[in-house]
């Protein structure tokens, strides 16, 4: 039966919320790994500055010496590049650590610990020409475009009233040293970056709660998707009846085959029954083999008057039995005086008869 989304009014069932989470489906905003990076990025500044200005000033030092200092050619070549990687890396490496760090940090704020290889399998339905036009001009693509717009609205801006801030203090840089001007420039990216960084939580915070809130709507459940499920985790409700009734039948042919082995019935006598069974020579102490309550006990009285076992009403004793002594269990001791005044009667009826 085919259900258009108008038909989705139930919200996602913890089934369906899992199954989302194994394949990688999750809500997340990417916007937050952005803003913290420019965050940190303009905090770690302050702290590497000297760090930054050695480092580049000995990767100045190095170019300049090798390239004005020496030819190159295939035999120092190799060198020469490994010893310009390795002076680039030396500079870019806390950047790219805080980069990888902001990533996991961000992503297990949102998300907590998740691994799935899920995402990366081939989707063959994202080749689909009209499914593609569609999430084109979808919600979700409107407001990234919407923010991606707005992002580069205001980081234009932001930079560019930063910058104008700056401008007098760039023009009286003529006459300081190359340390000096090298600090004013980390001065002047830690400023633009903590304001950027301060726009881009904001954003992220907007993004964050769009991106629930597309998610959630979009894991919503037809009722019929929602019986379904049920099937599929309970089994379906007419043959777990079914199965229920049959359990049932089973358990009161035992109840049934235990009271035609028993001594006697104990009752209370309406509501309670308890069969139970002494047998001089083979059981240590008297043992309960069945107990029931209101219709079970009522069939084990019928069956007990058909095979003449004989019937005795005790309702103290009937009911604590049934609530403290399990089929198959021996009578506990404080109840031995109570059972056995039981037992004497019955044999006494049992004589009886046996000398008519």
């Amino acid at each position: 039966m085919a259900e258009d989304k108008h038909s989705k009014t139930e919200q996602a069932t913890p089934k369906r919320l899992r199954d989302s989470r194994k394949k990688g489906q999750v809500s997340k905003s990417g916007d937050l790994n952005s803003a913290l990076s420019f965050l940190l990025f303009a905090l770690i500044l302050g702290a590497l500055g000297d760090y930054l200005y050695k480092n580049a000033r000995t990767f100045m030092q190095f170019t300049l010496s090798s390239t004005l200092g020496q030819e190159l050619g295939p035999a120092n070549a190799g060198t020469y590049l490994s010893e310009l990687l390795l002076q680039v890396l030396v500079i870019f490496l806390p950047f790219g650590l805080v980069a990888v760090f902001i990533g996991i940090l961000s992503n297990v704020m949102q998300v907590g610990f998740l691994f799935t290889v899920e995402p990366l399998k081939p989707d063959f339905k994202r080749l689909n020409p009209l499914q593609g036009a569609k999430n084109i001009f979808s919600k979700k693509a409107l407001f990234t475009l919407f923010k991606s717009l707005m992002k580069l609205f205001i980081v234009v801006y932001l930079t560019y009233t930063g910058l104008q801030e700056f401008m007098k203090p760039l023009l009286n840089l003529g006459g300081v040293g190359l340390e000096k001007m090298f600090s004013f420039f980390i001065e002047v990216t830690r400023t633009l970056s903590i304001n950027i960084a301060a726009f881009m939580l904001v954003l992220a915070l907007i993004d964050f709660v769009f991106e629930r809130k597309e998610y959630k709507k979009n894991l919503m459940m037809t009722k019929h998707e929602i019986k379904e499920e049920y099937k599929q985790m309970e089994g379906d409700p007419k043959i777990k009846q079914k199965r229920q009734q049959i359990q049932r039948q089973m358990s009161m042919a035992r109840t049934m085959q235990s009271v035609e082995a028993s001594t006697v019935l104990i009752t209370n006598p309406t509501h309670i029954a308890i069969a139970l069974r002494y047998e001089q020579g083979k059981d240590d102490a008297p043992v309960v083999m069945a107990k029931g309550l209101d219709y079970k006990a009522m069939k084990m009285k019928e069956l007990a008057k058909e095979k003449k076992i004989p019937i005795i009403e005790n309702k103290p004793l009937a009911r604590s039995m049934y609530y403290k002594v399990e089929p198959g269990s021996s009578v506990p001791v404080e109840m031995y005086q109570a059972v056995a005044e039981i037992l004497a009667l019955v044999f006494t009826m049992n004589n009886k008869k046996k000398a008519r």
